[in-house]
């Protein structure tokens, strides 16, 4: 995974702000994109996780989410977060639409619907 700098505060919150790490010369989104996110409350790290989708990603980010505010996360909250990251980031994102079908599925409709091959 290629190293990004970019650390954005993390849907709204004071206190939370997360990084997200690409593979290398990634240029445009996919569903099953393989990320890794690392969250942070001020400057002490406070989760890492690696995701092989978008599913993946979804579920982590709004497990950390409620779990830290005691708040639901409205996904579409979170799809408009990621479109942010991924145009700062010079990844080519998805429309709206696309993305929220893509956090709102599982992980093994990611891979029904995208197939074996891996991005």
């Amino acid at each position: 995974m290629s190293k990004e700098s970019i650390i954005k505060r993390f849907l709204g919150t004071s206190r939370y702000m997360a990084k997200l790490t690409f593979a290398p010369n990634r240029k445009n989104y996919s569903p099953k994109m393989k990320v890794e996110i690392e969250i942070f409350d001020g400057s002490n790290s406070e989760g890492q996780f690696k995701c092989n989708s978008i599913a993946e990603v979804a579920q982590k980010i709004t497990a950390f989410y409620e779990e830290r505010t005691g708040m639901e996360l409205e996904t579409r909250r979170l799809a408009r977060w990621f479109i942010e990251y991924l145009q700062e980031a010079g990844i080519k994102e998805p429309d709206l639409y696309t993305l929220l079908k893509d956090l709102q599925s599982t992980p093994e409709e990611i891979e029904a619907r995208e197939g074996l091959t891996e991005q």
